[in-house]
């Protein structure tokens, strides 16, 4: 089961979200098509190009997401970078104001989707024990992976490690 290893509050500066974007359906047994992005953009250089960007959240990819509706939201496979960075062809992006958000480290299985299940719900319990609430009109949220952290058997493709995960929070009311 993942867990909530430990939460820090942070600032985001305005930033540019830059990279490849996925639909991804919320209907019951949809299928996922976010991991098999991500391992085409590892596969043909989109993460490795992306990285050479000027980045605002230094050494780190994210999983950007957003623009939610009843039936979707949109997954985009990138960086945050600097704002007003240049947008390379082919690539989408959103602008994205300056924010509040609780960067929870999430640890637990990797391979059985346990991590990325649960990001979400336990960084809220983590804003939520530090008398905050989620900020709900920021309307976006993301997985981060340091670039230090592999993609091969000692990194994501491990049974068990950590991501981190942005959401946005805001003093209780």
């Amino acid at each position: 089961m993942a867990k909530l290893e430990k939460i820090e509050f942070i600032q985001i500066p305005n930033i540019r979200v830059i990279g490849v974007e996925v639909a991804h359906a919320m209907a019951e047994g949809a299928e996922n098509p976010v991991p098999a992005v991500w391992e085409r953009c590892f596969r043909d250089g989109t993460v490795d190009m992306l990285k050479r960007l000027p980045r605002a959240l230094k050494d780190c990819t994210i999983g950007w997401m957003g623009d939610a509706t009843e039936r979707e939201f949109k997954y985009i496979i990138g960086v945050a970078a600097i704002e007003n960075t240049p947008v390379p062809e082919g690539m989408q992006y959103r602008d994205l104001p300056a924010c509040d958000m609780a960067k929870g480290c999430i640890y637990g299985n990797l391979q059985n989707g346990d991590v990325y299940m649960g990001a979400h719900n336990l960084t809220v319990e983590g804003i939520e024990a530090n008398h905050f609430d989620v900020d709900y009109s920021v309307k976006w949220s993301a997985e981060v992976y340091p670039d230090d952290m592999s993609h091969d058997n000692a990194g994501l493709n491990a049974e068990y490690g950590a991501i981190y995960y942005l959401c946005p929070y805001k003093h209780a009311e």
